[in-house]
């Protein structure tokens, strides 16, 4: 019995030190997220309406296939690295879309693109819609899906159907550029 009790009390000194490691991670989190946002809002965003006075012959390479249903841009936006301004990807928001086009070669694999883009954020929001569905606050035909378009472990585009509001719009270009710059590092 006393062998038992001590290794539970073990377990929940480690399970509390664990707890208080996420909160920390938590509230690093949370400030990278407003650090990218500032950084976002002063530097990494070209409106559409300049992209269109200046095009060149690598933006024209670089669109995006062609939608089915020709719908115009409401936004186009450019995410550049944080240190050397180097364009990694362009994000073009439609009405019903968002379409994420890389500008630069990622492996589908390096962290944290999985654990924190497509799970942590993507997922986050199918589970909120997914309980807005429940709750009857919202329609099952607007859930968000997405389709990770890659080849050969390169990520090539990334198409975001029924994203919802602006807000949700301001922190896919955020998560990403932070994802990116992260993922930058580590090739």
């Amino acid at each position: 019995m006393a062998n038992s009790t001590k290794e539970l009390a073990e377990l929940k000194a480690y399970l509390e030190k664990k707890l208080e490691e996420l909160r920390q991670e938590e509230k690093v989190l949370e400030t990278m997220i407003k650090l990218v946002n500032e950084a976002l809002g002063s530097s990494s965003f070209v409106k559409a309406s300049e992209l269109v006075q200046r095009p060149t012959e690598k933006m024209e390479q670089e669109k995006p296939a062609t939608s089915t249903r020709e719908e115009k841009p409401i936004e186009e936006s450019l995410i550049t690295a944080m240190q050397s301004a180097e364009k990694l990807a362009r994000v073009i928001v439609y009405p019903r879309r968002i379409e994420i086009v890389f500008l630069k070669d990622f492996n589908i694999n390096t962290p944290p693109f999985q654990n924190f883009f497509v799970r942590r954020l993507l997922e986050g929001f199918k589970r909120q819609d997914e309980d807005l569905i429940a709750r009857g606050e919202k329609s099952p035909d607007e859930i968000i899906t997405y389709n990770i378009e890659e080849e050969g472990g390169t990520l090539k585009r990334i198409i975001i159907e029924n994203y919802g509001d602006r807000d949700r719009i301001r922190e896919i270009k955020s998560a990403l550029r932070w994802t990116l710059n992260r993922m930058l590092e580590k090739t």
